[in-house]
């Protein structure tokens, strides 16, 4: 029997080959799409008319990936349904991954009339599947838009027969270069509400970063939410999920990928699923709609700083990472923690708390005074209800103090201090 997935939900892939099928009577197109989300050429779309291409291969209603075989450079492969019609029903999908199998069956749509039913992707180098089930108002236009297909013009109508006699000939129109679009990678699938917040939200992002001279930064962002058995009222709440929603913008902002990783600190240290921005939905319903137990009841924040700095150790350290880490407080082991900040001074990050929970945050509140360190990593500040302060003053207090840990970080001329004024 197949699992059903829901919108944004991902799996793990067991196997290199896979088939996706509808059950609906739609045009299929699919996507071979590189690290930037474009594709790299003509062959890189597949369809009734060019039904086959590197590692994929399209046979009526089914679509054939060899993620072994794909091009070199290609890290995600989408299938797409077009319709004449918009709001005509497209059915449910099946995935087959070896001995296991999915279905999925997009829902509430209405005007779009190119739809991303599912997409196979690499992440941290292996394979994973993605129920999408988003679109396009404009169809193949908008298809075109995000993924740099080459679509050909409609034809364009036969000229008037000249005249039998020589008239003026009229002023042309001025001719208006088109705004350039910013997306944000993956916003197209979206809810439109939650897109136009991420794109306000991440322009008072940018807002910040320009008052601090740091307008072209790139970074990457992790998230750590305090699971400890204190904030179940916290998450019962909301307050965690509205948090993550928005220092989401963050990343959309400053990381390449527009992602975060994500770690749960309770008892122990635990990495979950990477946030990215299409994702943010489904990923909030599993994670913050009430607390985590992945990782305990209880406190441990030395172990979360070297569970973090263990994976930090393992990427590019030419990237400077902002570390969010909202706790409610009750800190456990001080001396442990402290021990572990001085032993994060090397590590490329910066790590940011934010107080949520109006309780004793000890080591955590003198963290601006904590001397003998190299450079100064952290920084702290509580807030009584986070909802009642306004992105753009939550932004300036995330941020201030992560510009000036880069240039002090990294020495003059690194390419991580390039962007900064």
């Amino acid at each position: 029997m197949a699992d059903t997935l829901a919108p944004g939900q991902n799996v793990p892939l067991g196997s290199d080959r896979l088939t996706i099928s509808t059950d609906a009577s739609v045009d299929l197109i699919a996507l071979v799409l590189s690290a930037d989300g474009q594709v790299s050429g003509d062959a890189d779309m597949v369809f009734y008319n060019a039904p086959n291409g590197a590692g994929v291969r399209l046979d009526a209603a089914t679509l054939h990936v060899a993620t072994d075989e794909l091009r070199s450079g290609a890290e995600r492969v989408a299938l797409v349904a077009s319709v004449d019609q918009p709001g005509r029903p497209l059915g449910t999908v099946t995935i087959t991954d070896g001995p296991a199998q999915y279905s999925f069956t997009p829902s509430g749509l209405t005007t779009q009339t190119a739809v991303v039913l599912v997409e196979v992707y690499l992440r941290n180098g292996a394979w994973k599947l993605r129920a999408v089930g988003a679109g396009y108002d404009d169809g193949l236009a908008g298809l075109a838009r995000d993924f740099g297909v080459d679509v050909a013009d409609e034809a364009a109508p036969e000229p008037p027969a000249a005249p039998t006699a020589p008239t003026a000939a009229p002023e042309p129109p001025p001719t208006q270069t088109p705004a350039p679009i910013s997306l944000i990678k993956g916003e197209e699938r979206l809810p439109i509400d939650l897109r136009k917040k991420l794109t306000e939200r991440r322009d008072l992002v940018k807002v910040s970063l320009a008052k601090r001279g740091a307008s072209g930064l790139r970074a990457r962002i992790i998230g750590v939410l305090d699971t400890s058995g204190s904030t179940t009222g916290l998450y019962k709440r909301g307050v965690f999920t509205r948090a993550v929603e928005r220092i989401m913008a963050i990343a959309a902002a400053v990381d390449d990928d527009a992602e975060m990783q994500m770690f749960l600190m309770g008892s122990k240290t635990v990495r979950v699923d990477d946030l990215q921005v299409g994702d943010l939905p489904a990923w909030l319903a599993r994670y913050t709609a009430k607390r985590p137990k992945q990782a305990g009841y209880g406190n441990h924040e030395a172990a979360a700083f070297e569970e973090v700095s263990g994976y930090l150790r393992g990427q590019d350290a030419d990237v400077p990472t902002l570390v969010l880490w909202f706790h409610d407080g009750g800190v456990t082991d001080n001396r442990g923690t402290e021990r572990a900040v001085r032993d994060a001074v090397e590590v490329p990050a910066f790590w940011q708390f934010v107080g949520l929970g109006r309780s004793n945050y000890g080591v955590l509140e003198r963290l601006d005074d904590l001397g003998g360190r190299r450079v100064d990593n952290t920084g702290f500040f509580a807030l009584d209800d986070i909802d009642r302060v306004a992105d753009a003053d939550l932004y300036e207090r995330i941020l201030s103090e992560f510009p000036s840990w880069v240039r002090a970080y990294y020495p003059p001329g690194h390419p991580a201090v390039a962007g900064l004024a």
